[in-house]
């Protein structure tokens, strides 16, 4: 048995599950909240089966959304990664887990609200003078944002 808590504790290193939080995220679906267990067994396994491949067709739309939102909001200073104010503040795995934002939770927080002289992106983005001054993006833009540089962290920024 395994449930989607566990599975989106692991959402850091386990791509699957990563891709079931990111649509469970569109849907306005909380799987650290939920109490569905999923059993492996005759019954239960193609209906399982056939709801995973429902959420993961869901990405590569996505995907290509959160492509253009990163190349529009961040590319300008987060080009392949990399960061051209802050040297220690890069996009890379040992600088986000050195900084503590290697979870989506963080990386969402950090896009929402901004962090030393990166602007906050989130519509509600408090105080003024620390939020950018273009359109604001909606939760679930950040949402997608924050998955997508966990992925490309994960892969090393290389293409």
């Amino acid at each position: 048995m395994e449930s989607l808590r566990s599975c989106a504790a692991r959402t850091a290193t386990n791509r699957k599950c990563r891709t079931i939080a990111a649509a469970c995220s569109k849907a306005h679906i909380q799987p650290h909240t939920a109490k569905l267990r999923l059993q492996a067994n005759a019954a239960t396994t193609p209906l399982v089966l056939a709801a995973i491949s429902t959420l993961i067709s869901v990405t590569p739309v996505n995907a290509a959304e959160s492509v253009d939102l990163f190349n529009n909001k961040c590319a300008g200073c987060h080009m392949n990664g990399g960061n051209v104010l802050a040297v220690g503040a890069t996009l890379f795995p040992e600088d986000l887990r050195r900084n503590g934002v290697d979870s989506s939770e963080a990386l969402y927080k950090i896009i929402y609200g901004g962090k030393g002289k990166m602007p906050g992106f989130g519509k509600d983005c408090a105080p003024k003078g620390a939020c950018t001054f273009g359109p604001r993006l909606s939760d679930d833009e950040v949402a997608d944002l924050a998955a997508f540089v966990q992925e490309r962290a994960a892969a090393g920024w290389k293409s």
